[in-house]
């Protein structure tokens, strides 16, 4: 889960995977990162007010998208930024709630589209291609640049998704990223390309060319890959104190803040 607060005043919360043993941490720090109110929450749950501009699901799987309708009923959600492709399981409970909101307050969204929130940019770099019959090859790949700095969410994207796709459209400089959330949970999907047996494909990785990489990843996880991990390590450039790779289960939640004069700084454990 990824929440954005841009300073012109919109925010942004991209996937959500909301259990009940994380249920009430997660809701104690989104509020807390918004900074609301008890009175904002009762305008919101009278139907007065919703405190999440947009929700941008990179993919239908339920560990994107498990438990918005309590993010909805908490904080209201205004609009649902959708593929438009199936996932991979369509008969949870998960994936029919999550296809109720859509419904009602969603819309597909191309790839290869922006758009602007003042000083912010927001890319959306793949999405549902015709050639691609796997969910995850078309995942939502989200860009965001504000203040010369970039911020490149995967989604749980492969290599072929990179390139078959997204790099044959886009520029060394387009996809250049200070940060990088690495592609589903640090799998070697990322970098597995079966048509070369003795090599790893890097090209996506070097063009992105991240200072830190961090992988989102829980408790009782088969990722991260350890060979992938490895392929971070070695083509992210690093921060100013050597940082590379993060990952969550070892940092937690972290803030990452990009001040007015193009300076970023992440702090983890938050």
């Amino acid at each position: 889960m990824v929440l954005i607060q841009i300073p012109e005043g919109k925010t942004i919360l991209c996937d959500c995977n909301i259990t009940q043993s994380n249920k009430d941490n997660v809701l104690r720090y989104i509020k807390k990162a918004l900074g609301v109110s008890e009175a904002d929450m009762l305008l919101n749950k009278y139907g007065k007010g919703s405190l999440i501009d947009i929700f941008i699901n990179t993919h239908r799987d339920s560990d994107h998208m498990r438990g918005l309708k309590i993010i909805d009923d908490e904080f209201g959600v205004k609009e649902i930024w959708d593929t438009g492709v199936p996932g991979t399981t369509t008969d949870s409970s998960e994936y029919r709630e999550y296809m109720n909101l859509k419904r009602n307050k969603g819309s597909e969204k191309e790839s290869r589209k922006y758009w602007d929130f003042g000083e912010c940019r927001l890319r959306i770099m793949n999405g549902k291609h015709d050639d691609f019959s796997d969910a995850n090859e078309q995942s939502f790949v989200v860009k965001l640049e504000y203040k010369g700095k970039g911020i490149m969410l995967a989604g749980d994207t492969s290599y072929r998704s990179w390139k078959e796709f997204i790099e044959i459209y886009y520029t060394e400089d387009d996809l250049y990223s200070d940060i990088l959330l690495t592609s589903h949970h640090g799998s070697i999907s990322f970098f597995d390309d079966p048509s070369d047996s003795k090599n790893y494909y890097t090209s996506h990785i070097l063009k992105i060319n991240p200072a830190i990489s961090i992988i989102s990843v829980g408790y009782n996880n088969t990722h991260p890959d350890t060979n992938a991990v490895k392929l971070y390590e070695t083509y992210s450039r690093g921060s100013n104190r050597g940082n590379k790779v993060f990952t969550t289960l070892e940092k937690g939640n972290m803030l990452l803040t990009i001040d007015e004069s193009g300076g970023w700084s992440l702090k983890c454990n938050q």
